[in-house]
């Protein structure tokens, strides 16, 4: 898979250094991560449970009242960890960004495309449901209910 190279800042420690990513107009598609610094593909309109998680999302009385945006924002926080295999005891995530390769922090001061665009060809799994498919509806619906109700 052809990826973009990305420049990030590290916040704790200052370094910076590159990660890949999706390009800028990557609509659908996500690269989710893992706190052990796996990535997994996922192409939103290709996969049958991001509709469905955010179908359920939809169902929740706390979740009715929110904008679409809000919404969003919502699914993309909890889908990785409520309908995707992990990556052994740790969640891959939507919005999880790269660990610092120097302090192995994970927070980011800054990011940015570089102005020379550069890439880089790399194997990317996609990412895997086996857990939740496995799972019945009302299982799926408790199981997002927990993540709603981590912070």
């Amino acid at each position: 898979m052809k990826l973009e190279l990305i420049e990030y800042t590290c916040a704790s420690c200052g370094l910076t250094f590159e990660a890949p990513g999706l390009g800028e107009n990557a609509y659908g598609e996500f690269l989710l991560r893992s706190k052990r610094g796996s990535i997994a593909y996922l192409n939103a309109f290709r996969d049958s449970t991001y509709k469905e998680v955010d179908e359920l999302l939809a169902r929740e009385p706390s979740v009715t009242v929110l904008s679409p945006i809000a919404r969003a924002k919502i699914l993309r926080r909890v889908y990785g960890p409520v309908a995707c295999d992990w990556d052994g005891k740790v969640p891959f995530g939507i919005d999880v960004l790269p660990a610092c390769p120097n302090c192995r922090g994970g927070a980011i001061s800054s990011w940015r495309f570089k102005t020379a665009p550069a890439f880089i060809d790399i194997e990317v799994p996609s990412v895997t449901h086996v857990s939740w498919e496995r799972l019945s509806e009302v299982d799926k619906v408790s199981r997002l209910k927990a993540q709603l109700a981590q912070p």
